[in-house]
């Protein structure tokens, strides 16, 4: 399936979210990931299927003051 991750088409094997995250190497700690401009909730990125044609956003939390 075709999906883009970070703004780069990209694509893949995988059905959940976890799992792409996992293939990707993204370090899962302190981000949260949006689909489709919706967040994901991390208890859910296990189950969270993936769609041909999905948009995935890792985004980082920065601390600063």
């Amino acid at each position: 399936m075709q999906v883009k991750l970070n703004g780069q088409d990209i694509s893949t094997q995988t059905t959940t979210l976890l799992h792409l995250l996992q293939e990707y190497k993204i370090d899962t700690k302190s981000i949260a990931v949006a689909i489709n401009l919706e967040v994901i909730k991390e208890d859910k990125w296990h189950t969270h299927p993936l769609k041909d044609g999905d948009t995935i956003e890792c985004l980082t939390f920065l601390g600063g003051g």
